[in-house]
């Protein structure tokens, strides 16, 4: 079964916010409806933060989304994050549970380590007070976005303003039930924490945050536990951190970590280093939660780099080049480190003219940055030689495209076609491209800016990227566009607009089934979508109409339970209750109203 309609998905959207909008657009009332309409079951539960039966989910959609189940737990729920230290095969084993059929959410977690973790998801959704605000003016509605979700992260990534709470506690809400986020469950003046005013703390929990949100967006290449573990030791060993040869003096760490994160400590208890500090620079046995590697990583970085430390031995080391007549001899004496994202790499010159470069960390492949002279020497007396290419390359040890691409680079002649030189385009003369411009504008003097642009579109192109100072002050002077004096009625669009609203809150009621009248409803009626609730200060007539247009929840479910006997009657069976809640798509158990009037509904038909 197609879904009919799915709303466009916004940017960083929670795969839960999506379906709680599609709910709510849809005016759908039995959220076993839903389920059917999303999943093809009625047994599929609702995952704020892992949803499972992404498969059923993607074939429901329409073909023209594009859509996969994988696509959809990458970019739609928090799986990248909470499997981004993880091995592949666990990896590969969780998107298949969560993308598969009958799939549940609590295997994912045991697996994971996050049953027995002393990180927690968040209890209830967050979301950010400015983001709110940006959202209602850009959009005209609210969504939960997984960024505020992420475990530890307590300010937006974005503003740097403490994340708040809203009113929906994910443990008090159905299993089949999804939630959106509006202007109810999310307030507009939150309480502020006090350590918002502190900078310090502020800082340090939005480098949090926006490492968490890194991770989530892109997180890094799978590895063994193990690797992880000698990795961290030996970016220590480089800070000074290292005891010996291969031991790390955890008594240091203990110190500099509680003098980094001290005052982040009293506010996230998850940062308290309660002996997860001294397992993650062991060998690693388990696995360890995001926040705790971002921590560390954090505490890496705010030290520089020891230059006495060498963590690849004090030298020389082993000559790389196989042309050397002490190829694989320790003859190599200079050895230069740097960092390049939070990984060090050394880099290895020999008397020979042979670099290269290898990462401080498990299994990493040598990178060759320079063959050297005997290289090139070798490679020019085996050209004029009737050598064949795969000859050739074996002779130098190095693959076919390698040779080719050194002899396109040193332009020597071979019995081979060579590859052809790819020609380099002449500088453009910054002088020309000036005339250019001030003569098309001396010849077109009526020509506007715009004008002008299009018709030397490359001129123009290659002056605002080089030359952008020069062109400012050049003609034609930019077109000031005169203000317009027209005033807005606001006492007739106000009376003009409540008869719409009228008259569109009279067609929802008439629809048959009963069709919920929402405000949003009816501001689709207008055709301009958030219009109408920026305005409603200055059109009080549908302010007051919308107040009493607008149907609660209660009111909605009492009119469909009117329907619904109205239909069993015309059917000719018996109104029980049972009949009616199923009709109408009511929950098990309904508000006090609601469960009123379908008594007083069953007590009317036995009269």
């Amino acid at each position: 079964m197609m879904l009919a309609y799915l709303p466009s998905f916004y940017p960083s959207e929670l795969l839960y916010s999506i379906l709680a909008r599609t709910y709510r657009h849809g005016g759908w009332c039995s959220s076993k409806q839903g389920m059917m309409e999303f999943f093809g079951s009625h047994k599929t539960r609702a995952g704020a933060f892992l949803q499972t039966d992404l498969n059923r989910f993607a074939k429901c959609l329409p073909p023209n989304r594009h859509l996969t189940s994988v696509q959809l737990a990458h970019n739609t729920t928090l799986l990248p994050y909470l499997t981004a230290f993880q091995p592949a095969e666990v990896r590969d084993w969780s998107l298949a549970v969560v993308c598969g059929d009958n799939g549940k959410a609590d295997a994912v977690y045991t697996k994971l380590g996050l049953a027995a973790s002393r990180v927690h998801l968040p209890s209830v959704l967050r979301y950010c007070p400015i983001c709110r605000t940006e959202m209602l003016e850009k959009l005209g509605e609210l969504y939960w976005v997984r960024d505020h979700q992420l475990p530890g992260v307590l300010v937006c990534h974005i503003h740097a303003v403490a994340l708040a709470d809203s009113h929906v506690i994910l443990a008090k809400t159905g299993q089949h039930e999804f939630i959106a986020a509006d202007e109810d469950n999310c307030p507009a003046h939150p309480s502020t924490p006090i350590w918002q005013e502190q900078k310090a703390i502020v800082g340090l929990l939005q480098q949090i945050a926006l490492d968490s949100a890194h991770i989530l967006s892109g997180p890094p290449k799978p590895q063994p536990l193990q690797d992880w573990g000698q990795q961290y030791r030996l970016s220590l060993q480089t800070r000074g951190f290292g005891r010996g040869t291969s031991q790390i003096d955890q008594p240091a760490i203990q110190d500099a970590y509680l003098a980094r994160f001290h005052q982040v400590m009293e506010i996230l208890q998850e940062a308290v280093p309660d002996g997860w500090l001294e397992s993650i620079t062991r060998k690693h046995r388990k696995s360890f939660a995001a926040l705790h590697h971002i921590l560390l990583q954090l505490l890496i970085d705010a030290y520089p780099r020891n230059s006495d430390v060498k963590p690849f031995g004090a030298g020389p080391w082993l000559c790389r080049n196989p042309l050397a007549n002490h190829f694989g001899q320790s003859v190599v004496s200079d050895c230069h480190l740097h960092d390049d994202h939070r990984k060090t790499i050394g880099v290895f010159r020999c008397n020979c003219g042979y670099t290269y470069s290898v990462v401080v960390d498990a299994g990493s492949r040598i990178r060759v940055l320079d063959r050297g002279p005997l290289f090139e020497h070798r490679l020019r007396e085996l050209t004029r030689t009737p050598t064949s290419l795969r000859k050739l390359a074996k002779e130098l040890c190095v693959d076919a495209n390698t040779v080719l691409h050194y002899i396109t680079k040193f332009g020597l002649e071979t019995p081979w076609k060579s590859r052809p030189m790819r020609m380099k385009s002449p500088p453009i003369d910054r002088i020309a491209m000036r005339d250019t411009w001030q003569n098309a504008h001396s010849a077109c003097p009526d020509l506007t800016r715009q004008a002008l642009r299009r018709l030397i579109p490359a001129v123009y192109a290659w002056l605002y990227r080089h030359d952008r100072d020069w062109l400012k002050v050049q003609g034609p002077a930019p077109v000031r566009l005169t203000p317009c004096c027209f005033r807005i009625d606001w006492a007739r669009l106000d009376a003009a607009t409540a008869e719409i609203l009228q008259r569109e809150a009279q067609r929802l009621k008439l629809q048959i089934p009963p069709i919920a009248v929402t405000r949003a409803a009816l501001e689709r009626a207008l055709g301009r979508r958030g219009w109408l609730e920026k305005r409603l200060d200055k059109l009080p007539i549908c302010a007051d109409l919308l107040q009493n247009l607008v149907e609660s929840r209660e009111d909605f479910q009492c009119r469909r339970i009117d329907w619904a006997s109205d239909q069993l009657c015309f059917q000719g069976l018996p109104i029980r209750v049972w009949r009616l809640r199923r009709l109408a798509g009511l929950p098990p158990r309904g508000m006090a109203r609601v469960e009123i009037s379908l008594l007083r509904a069953e007590e009317r038909a036995a009269l």
